[in-house]
């Protein structure tokens, strides 16, 4: 068990870490396709919507 932690310790170690300006910009990158992916549910859900009022 201690050699799977020390393991663990190492891989961390090796792991390149993004620069926090790569962090920002996938952070944000994330949350404008999740915002556009939303909008389009959302226009989607609205255009469906009215077409179930029309065929109703």
């Amino acid at each position: 068990m201690a050699n799977v932690i020390k393991d663990i310790g190492q891989e961390l170690k090796n792991t390149s870490w993004p620069t926090r300006k790569n962090l920002f910009m996938l952070v944000l990158y994330t949350v404008l396709v999740c915002g556009i992916i939303s909008l389009l549910i959302l226009g989607l859900d609205i255009f469906l919507l009215r077409l179930r009022d029309i065929i109703l």
